[in-house]
């Protein structure tokens, strides 16, 4: 089968396609064929030595990539909780189409989907329904759990969120768009900054689009739709800390990366999210995405083997969706 695989950290040069064999079944877990597999920002930065710091142990060499998706070549246990039309007995299949994403900078550290085969929990992975294609399929993985689960600890750090005014920055990459979709379902009143040029997909998602400027301008401009501040925030799209201006006292305000969460203030309970697997979740949202509520937008198809050159595209920004690699 073929790999990407990096035997050092460095620029794209470092990623080498190489062929491997095809693993042998491995008790309690599940082999899926991978054909499609998102190209994301946290792969750039773990390849470039970034996030080195997350991975102390890493051996090389190491396979990238978080999302997958696939058939699977073993059948499966169906997760607790994932209803799945297809599945017989508790029992997803072999040939059955699946979705998930590996945790990276936990047990699957160096073993990502950058391979013709990947070797995962059962627990990690969810049917993917008819109407949805493998490569959209990859798009909803951690970028879409990322979003919904964002939007659950908002909901845990304020209270309900029906008839709460949610602010999110990055609203027109992945995770900002499932975030928006998931707080305007669950009630709530959105404002939202998107990428320049996305102003009518943003708006289409069912939120207020708030201009795109520095972190102070748009705490600025949400002040100037809800003067008393916003209930929530999401800063999906890596804002500076002077976003926390925008929220209310004691309101919420979540980051999408440890590293960007500021300083409590005000009253303002702060987090970060921490995505893990959730078939129950990533079911749903899939089924979502098949019913045409959760965006799962891709911007272009590239073999495997452009690895290297996707990554550099990426860097390069100005994507209206995911790279998806594809096998």
């Amino acid at each position: 089968m073929q790999v990407v695989q990096l035997s050092q950290y460095g620029d794209e040069d470092v990623l080498e396609v190489v062929e491997r064999p095809v693993p042998q079944p491995v008790a309690g877990r599940v082999r899926v064929q991978v054909t499609a597999r998102a190209v994301n920002p946290v792969d750039l930065g773990t390849r470039a030595g970034a996030l080195a710091g997350l991975v102390p142990d890493l051996t090389f060499p190491a396979v990238l990539g978080w999302d997958f998706a696939g058939t699977l070549l073993d059948d499966a246990p169906v997760a607790a909780g994932v209803t799945a039309p297809d599945a017989a007995a508790g029992t997803l299949a072999a040939g059955t189409r699946v979705a998930g994403f590996v945790p990276w900078f936990g047990e699957a550290a160096g073993n990502g989907s950058y391979a013709d085969v990947v070797v995962v929990d059962p627990a990690w992975v969810a049917p993917v329904p008819d109407g949805v294609t493998d490569a959209e399929a990859t798009v909803v993985g951690v970028n879409g759990l990322t979003g919904a689960h964002a939007v659950d600890l908002l909901a845990r750090l304020v209270g309900n969120l029906d008839g709460a005014t949610v602010l999110v920055t990055g609203a027109s990459g992945a995770v900002g768009a499932a975030a928006v979709r998931e707080a305007v379902g669950r009630g709530a009143r959105v404002l939202a900054v998107g990428s320049t040029g996305d102003d009518a997909y943003v708006a289409g998602l069912g939120a207020e689009v708030v201009p795109r400027t520095d972190a102070a301008g748009i705490a600025k401009a949400a002040r100037a739709v809800v003067p008393d501040g916003v209930d929530a925030a999401f800063n999906a799209g890596l804002a500076s800390h002077e976003l926390l201006d925008a929220v209310r006292d004691g309101g919420g305000f979540v980051s999408a990366t440890g590293a960007y969460v500021p300083e409590p203030a005000r009253g303002v309970a702060v987090d970060g999210v921490y995505v893990q697997p959730d078939a129950v979740r990533l079911a749903a949202l899939l089924r979502g995405a098949a019913a045409g509520i959760v965006p799962a937008r891709v911007a272009e198809e590239l073999p495997l083997a452009d690895a290297a050159d996707a990554h550099r595209r990426l860097a390069k920004g100005g994507l209206r969706g995911k790279l998806v690699l594809v096998s």
